[in-house]
């Protein structure tokens, strides 16, 4: 019986020793799985900040972009507007801006932006101003903006003024 009794025992040791064994395998597994997961955290964290870093070099590079394409494009109309103004010059029949046509198209224009005008309102402005009668008037028969200047000893500039904020043109 003795015999029997050492060999449970040596049994039970040799189990428990086995399940030591496995139970601290198991523990390695997770310690390490731990660390692998901490070691892919700081990689993600590290791709997405540096995403974020390319995402805001490529903003400020557009933004940069943008602004000096519309600083261009403001340098552009300024020149365009010049050319066509020194273009102007040389021609006899061109008359300088006058105080009083320059307010008046100011005002119109003005009274355009605030107001959304009607049909309604447009028909009964063009009975008031008699030189905007007589440009439509013109403009209707078909004659070019050259010729309804010269007709009516105005500049070009202030005709197409005219029309562009009365939106006939």
């Amino acid at each position: 019986m003795f015999t029997f009794l050492l060999f449970i025992s040596f049994l039970l040791n040799i189990v428990s020793l086995l399940s030591i064994v496995i139970l601290y395998s198991r523990q390695n597994r997770f310690v390490n799985m731990e660390k692998e997961q901490k070691k892919i955290i700081v990689e993600m964290e590290d791709i997405i900040s540096a995403y974020l870093i390319e995402m805001k070099e490529e903003n400020d590079e557009f933004m940069r972009n943008f602004s000096t394409q519309i600083r261009n494009d403001k340098e552009t109309v300024l020149h365009t507007e010049e050319n066509e103004q020194e273009d102007l010059v040389p021609s006899e029949k061109v008359t300088k801006w006058t105080g009083a046509g320059y307010k008046r198209a100011s005002q119109a224009y003005k009274q355009m932006k605030d107001h959304g005008k009607d049909p309604d309102e447009q028909s009964q402005e063009s009975e008031q101003d008699p030189l905007l009668k007589q440009v439509l008037t013109l403009r209707e028969k078909g004659m070019s903006i050259k010729e309804i200047a010269e007709s009516l000893g105005k500049g070009q500039t202030e005709i197409e003024l005219l029309l562009k904020f009365r939106q006939i043109m």
